[in-house]
């Protein structure tokens, strides 16, 4: 199961972000919300979140701060922008977070799924490099 975090300060905006994401990855990701920066970032600790779904505005620590301490600590976390900003600053601070996409409100449900696919597939590809880095040395399974 992927480990997927919502962050939206908007409750409806989150709701129904999750019922599109639960009614077409239910059975392959577990989905976590937050309201804000701060409770995305305990959220992420706490639940070792692979996938990253946040909004920019939010208040406290707004979308950007929470995807640089994430960066920070994790570099195969895959960070989605889900925004209605479509301010080039913004796009270039998502860059050079390396985010994995930047989309804006109202999203596209068909393009939000290819986003996700390529998010599930580059973690699937982070965990068997993780997995071939600590198997060196040891017999081949087989």
């Amino acid at each position: 199961m992927y480990r997927l975090l919502i962050a939206d300060d908007e409750m409806i905006e989150r709701a129904v972000l999750y019922k599109t994401l639960h009614k077409n990855l239910g059975d392959q990701c577990a989905i976590f919300q937050a309201e804000n920066g701060r409770e995305a970032l305990r959220i992420y600790e706490e639940e070792k979140i692979q996938i990253a779904i946040l909004d920019i505005e939010m208040p406290g620590i707004n979308g950007i701060e929470a995807a640089q301490r994430i960066r920070e600590t994790d570099k195969d976390c895959c960070i989605i922008f889900l925004t209605a900003f479509d301010e080039f600053s913004y796009a270039k601070k998502a860059i050079m977070i390396r985010a994995l996409d930047y989309l804006l409100k109202p999203y596209d449900e068909q393009e939000l799924m290819l986003v996700m696919e390529e998010a599930m597939r580059l973690t699937d590809a982070h965990l068997a490099d993780a997995a071939a880095l600590s198997g060196r040395g040891q017999a081949a399974p087989g």
